[in-house]
This record gives structure tokens, sequence and C-alpha cells, in this order.
């Protein structure tokens, strides 16, 4: 079904940002308090994490549940909102019927891979 009014898409991309929260939340372990869906149409991160949240999870996420990708105007604005927060920013993208797909910068994985390697 294609979100085809304003209130629609928001409440579209209200239910992506809550499902990747909820996800945080379940695999990760995160305190429900310290981490939240951000109302659509504020500016910044579509998911706030709090300080103990973000020592968890160091990323800026920006979430984008579309048809059409313009993958490189969505990553300009994940980019310019993760610096303001000091965090490494993460495209969470997802088209109807299909399991959301993560972008980051390239160097971020490896110091991810590499801090796995430590533990």
């Amino acid at each position: 079904m294609v979100a085809t009014t304003p209130a629609s898409r928001k409440a579209k991309g209200r239910r992506f940002q809550q499902e990747i929260r909820d996800g945080l939340i379940s695999r990760l372990g995160i305190d429900p308090g310290d981490i939240l869906s951000t109302p659509m149409g504020q500016a910044g991160c579509d998911i706030y994490l709090s300080p103990a949240a973000r020592s968890r999870f160091p990323f800026g996420i920006e979430c984008k549940n579309q048809e059409k990708v313009t993958l490189w105007s969505w990553w300009d604005q994940c980019v310019g909102n993760a610096a303001k927060e000091g965090l490494m920013p993460l495209l969470v993208i997802r088209r109807a019927r299909t399991e959301p797909l993560a972008v980051l910068w390239w160097d971020d994985l490896l110091a991810l891979l590499r801090e796995c390697e430590q533990l």
C-alpha cells in the first residue's frame, strides 16, 4: 500500500522509526528509556540516544521508508545530522515488503570489525 497523504506518509515513517528503535532495544539490551523515536519533522537524527545508549550504539540514525531511493541526498542528511551529535552516520532504508538495509561509511564498518576482534 502506498502512503498518499502527508499524514499517511508520516505515519509510515514513524512506524519504521519505531521498528528500528524496538530492534535496538531487543537486540542490544538498551533500556527503552534511553532510546526514543523522534517526532516526524523534527530536525536532527530520527532516533534519539541518551549518553548511556550512545556508549553502546554510537550511530546517528536516519530512517527512510520509501519506494523511490534518493540515496545521496538521504546520506547527506544523515551525515549532517550525525555530525551535529558527534555520532557515526547510519542510514537505514526500506521499501515495501523488504528487509531494511543499513548504509554506513566503509571506514566505520572496518572500525567496528576491529572492535569485534578485540572482544
